[in-house]
């Protein structure tokens, strides 16, 4: 059974509007939900925070190309504001497209385990566990290190720890290229950490010991639980988007303690979510039957109520990213 979470700010309106949009359509909240909430910071930042964001990516070490050379011809005739946009957009995008490096970039750019957390870590506002345990009672805590205590990159090792590092590198002197690669990294992740299944896992005794990997081991008639969720935005236009998410992040902005950089009450509020809303009960059926049969749990299809809130989640949640990477970029 589906929960409501009651601090999902949906206009009634809007939500006829995104299932209207959302029929049969097919877009990633990695590249494209990347790239929307960092459109919706851009709305939001002041002319001074632009021409700041874009004078540090200007410094990054792979500028040329990663960030020129990818530009569309598109954009690349656009008006400056555009093409503007769309670097600080890249940006957001880039710690994804680091996936494929190799060699040297690869160990520098790198870093897959910045992307998640594991469910038992807590720290600040991140008060309860995000993991999601079956058949099973929950594992001990783990008290996370102190964000003063990272002071250097290769001291981040998970996703606040690593919007940690990027905070502190943004708003110190030094090193305009980390600079820039801290940037990229802050906009890729401030998204990331509102996305639910990058907060925790499924824990059960058997199947799932040390966790789902974020729903990437839950199988589904097509693909798998994260995959699905990463790609709960599909194929929409910008254009459609854009007004709904940019309504969602202006209700947002006029509370000033919504926007403040507090990653890890962002993260509580992802936890939050994958508890009450991210698991709907046939998941949680199938794993309790294969660990009583000691079978490898069966592909499992969803129906179109959960892929429908699903999306209102991910609406909701982008636009949250947005608007808080702007306040974010206006604070530097």
């Amino acid at each position: 059974m589906l929960k409501i979470s009651t601090r999902l700010r949906f206009v009634p309106s809007l939500i006829a509007v995104i299932s209207l949009l959302f029929c049969n359509q097919l877009l990633a909240w990695d590249a494209t939900g990347h790239r929307l909430s960092a459109y919706v910071a851009w709305e939001f930042m002041s002319p001074a925070a632009r021409e700041k964001s874009i004078t540090i990516l200007q410094q990054h070490p792979r500028y040329e190309t990663d960030f020129i050379s990818a530009m569309p011809a598109d954009i690349q005739r656009a008006n400056d504001n555009n093409k503007q946009r769309w670097l600080f957009a890249q940006a957001a995008v880039w710690p994804d497209i680091a996936r494929s490096f190799s060699g040297a970039d690869e160990l520098r750019y790198h870093h897959p385990d910045w992307h998640w957390i594991d469910g038992a870590w807590l720290r600040d506002e991140a008060i309860r566990q995000g993991n999601l345990y079956v058949g099973t009672s929950p594992g001990p805590a783990i008290q996370g290190r102190a964000a003063a205590s990272v002071q250097r990159r290769s001291q981040a090792d998970n996703i606040v720890t690593a919007l940690d590092w990027a905070l502190l590198e943004l708003n110190r002197h030094g090193d305009s290229a980390e600079k820039a690669i801290a940037l990229s990294w802050m906009a890729h992740l401030v998204g990331d950490i509102h996305q639910p299944l990058h907060s925790g896992s499924l824990v059960s005794a058997r199947l799932f010991a040390d966790g789902d990997r974020g729903g990437n081991a839950i199988t589904l008639r097509e693909g798998n639980l994260h995959a699905m969720w990463d790609n709960a935005l599909r194929n929409q236009r910008e254009a459609q988007v854009m007004p709904i998410l940019l309504n969602i992040a202006g209700e947002l902005s006029h509370d000033k303690r919504d926007v403040e950089f507090a990653h890890t009450r962002w993260l509580q509020q992802s936890r939050d979510l994958l508890i009450a809303d991210v698991y709907p009960d046939v998941v949680v059926s199938e794993v309790l039957r294969s660990e009583q049969s000691g079978t490898q749990p069966a592909s499992i299809s969803l129906d179109e109520t959960y892929e429908e809130y699903m999306r209102e989640i991910a609406m909701q949640r982008i636009a949250e990213a947005g608007a808080r990477l702007a306040h974010v970029m206006k604070s530097l």
